[in-house]
């Protein structure tokens, strides 16, 4: 990792907008080519970084990209799910992990990351992920609080995420983006089943010298102390209530993607009346993303100008 890296990532504050597919807009190519392109998908990914100024590039954006690809290996239709208490989903997922880092766009995920990290040796590499609960939902069409309730399931979409997440770290990445949807307050049991999900993802993301952020859909505050035990830093959606940061020496946020859109009043006041800038400005502020990937069919020029002049505000604040 370079010096400038590592200063970065020490000094936080950092902003890195969730943009990956758009790439393909700025190529012209359908998406379904540009995915399966990763000189396009670098070369694309490199110059819209640059031209924003962001302190990082996203090398894998698509969270559906692992059950995708496990779809892919188990020759399961697109619109089919598993059976989670099934013998046969055992024996389709095992299967499916065995092939998932050698065939698909999970290749070409790595093959982005690899060449992004010599690519743009200054700049954050960031991966996008489902995580072990949503992975598990993708794949079944169960919520997330109904998968809590098949941990044997859970425990093979963690090895699967495992295996992604290993070869992520051998291409040198930086930081990991672990998505999860909304999840009611947890108690003790469920806590023991996260636990066992979460704990070799942290730990491996750890040894690889990864940053490894959790970002849920929602945040119950009831969780806070439960999920300080699992996990040391956690993307929070905008609104949360502020008892949850109180968990979390460097808390990170995400902010909607259509706020890129708007005015720049709108923008300012959003940014200078949120719970961002008190961490800004108290230097406990890690990073400020998007709630989701940018979607292709953003009005362009709002989008520059609104990432911009968040570039601008969160550099001049966090002076």
């Amino acid at each position: 990792m370079s010096r400038s890296k590592k200063d970065l990532l020490k000094k936080g504050a950092l902003f890195v907008p969730l943009i990956y597919s758009f790439g393909a807009t700025c190529e012209d190519l359908p998406l379904d080519v540009f995915l399966d392109d990763p000189t396009k998908i670098s070369n694309s990914l490199r110059i819209i970084n640059t031209f924003f100024d962001a302190d990082g590039t996203v090398c894998c954006g698509n969270e559906r990209m692992l059950s995708e690809s496990l779809r892919s290996s188990c020759s399961m239709a697109d619109d089919s799910f598993m059976d989670p208490g099934a013998k046969e989903s055992v024996a389709l997922i095992e299967a499916g992990i065995d092939r998932l880092i050698s065939e698909g766009r999970s290749t070409v995920a790595l093959e982005v990351a690899k060449r992004l990290g010599i690519l743009m040796p200054d700049s954050i590499v960031l991966a996008v992920m489902a995580g072990p609960v949503k992975l598990a939902s993708q794949l079944t069409g169960l919520s997330a609080e109904e998968m809590l309730q098949y941990p044997n399931f859970l425990s093979l979409t963690t090895k699967a995420i495992l295996a992604f997440l290993r070869a992520m770290g051998e291409t040198g990445i930086d930081m990991v983006v672990i998505c999860e949807d909304t999840v009611g307050p947890i108690d003790a049991k469920f806590s023991t089943v996260l636990n066992r999900c979460y704990s070799p993802l942290w730990n491996t993301a750890k040894f690889y010298g990864v940053h490894a952020l959790l970002m849920p859909e929602q945040f119950a505050p009831e969780n806070g102390a439960l999920y300080k035990k699992m996990i040391n830093k956690v993307i929070f959606p905008t609104g949360t209530s502020p008892e949850a940061f109180e968990k979390f020496r460097k808390p990170s946020f995400s902010i909607p993607c259509s706020l890129l859109e708007k005015g720049m009043d709108e923008i300012e006041s959003f940014l200078l009346n949120s719970d961002i800038m008190k961490f800004l400005e108290s230097k406990k502020l890690f990073l400020v993303t998007t709630d989701h990937e940018v979607p292709g069919d953003i009005d362009k020029e709002k989008m520059i100008e609104g990432i911009k002049k968040i570039k601008n505000i969160l550099t001049q604040h966090g002076e």
